[in-house]
């Protein structure tokens, strides 16, 4: 396994396709008046291999590219085009170094799916996570820095949708820190939409088990924060959604439901290189099919 430089290896953990759990089946149906037939054809192919794979593909590429060729005006194409790459550099072999070449692609076809559908409010959940990782690649502080607070700043257009991104990059700092503390209260606040009538909240078609990932990615700040009966809630919550039975991370539920009190320990002692891992930063490879995959 080659040596990575650490911030290759950092800006990957930046990288996460959770944030897509909100909200493409909020849109028309893929099969929309306007579309080229390739277009909806491309849709189709990607979201079966994209619920249904264990591990990135880029099998859908082909189609969609042909789908960008015949009619390069279709901004969803684009964005799936963008989805894909970052998908394939999330999960994809993080020893390497080519998957830079996935960040590019993403963040390209991404930046050129705002430009088409400037009011796609969604967007900063995947254009900046993308952004963010080429910059640390690139050791770019200030630009690091800037992306964090646009970050944050779609957070307060959109605190449901864009509550996962902030969760996310917020989790690895100090639990005792401004963005630790600023990330758990918006995980927080999300956590209480789930009975809100809001696509973000609740499972759909092309993200099955959003609320179970998103409960355990609550959990895991709530230990890390201190509060294992909070944990402890949120976890036993998880085991009552209907699709529960289902996912296929179910496992991770009753692993944590066994160690709560050890996995709290280790957060709360000086040691951070013995933190646990949350499902959704570190070395985990879920961080878009815990949210995605159907079997």
């Amino acid at each position: 396994m080659p040596i990575l430089p650490k911030p290759f290896v950092a800006a990957l953990s930046l990288v996460t396709l959770a944030a897509l759990a909100a909200s493409l089946d909020g849109e028309p149906a893929p099969s929309g008046v306007g579309r080229h037939p390739l277009a909806n054809q491309a849709e189709a192919r990607f979201f079966e291999i994209f619920t249904r794979e264990t591990s990135p593909s880029d099998a859908a590429l082909r189609d969609l590219m042909t789908a960008y060729y015949v009619d390069p005006g279709d901004a969803r194409t684009s964005l799936l085009l963008g989805l894909n790459h970052l998908w394939l550099a999330a999960e994809g072999d993080r020893t390497d170094p080519r998957v830079i070449e996935n960040l590019y692609l993403a963040e390209r076809f991404l930046a050129r799916s705002a430009e088409q559908n400037p009011d796609d409010l969604r967007m900063p959940s995947w254009l900046v996570p993308a952004r963010m990782s080429l910059a640390t690649i690139e050791q770019d502080d200030e630009r690091v820095a800037a992306l964090g607070r646009e970050m944050v700043e779609a957070y307060a257009s959109d605190p449901n949708f864009h509550s996962f991104v902030v969760g996310q990059q917020a989790f690895s700092a100090p639990r005792d820190s401004e963005r630790f503390l600023f990330g758990l209260k918006a995980m927080r606040d999300t956590g209480e939409c789930l009975d809100q009538d809001d696509p973000t909240c609740h499972n759909h078609p092309h993200w099955p088990h959003n609320q179970e990932a998103f409960l355990v990615f609550a959990a895991d700040f709530e230990l890390k924060a201190g509060d294992v009966d909070r944990a402890r809630a949120l976890l036993e919550q998880t085991r009552r959604i209907p699709e529960f039975p289902t996912w296929p991370y179910r496992d991770v539920v009753d692993e944590r439901l066994a160690g709560l009190e050890v996995r709290a320990a280790a957060y709360a002692n000086a040691d951070p290189d013995d933190d646990p891992a949350s499902l959704f930063t570190g070395d985990h490879r879920a961080s878009c099919q815990a949210c995605h995959r159907t079997k």
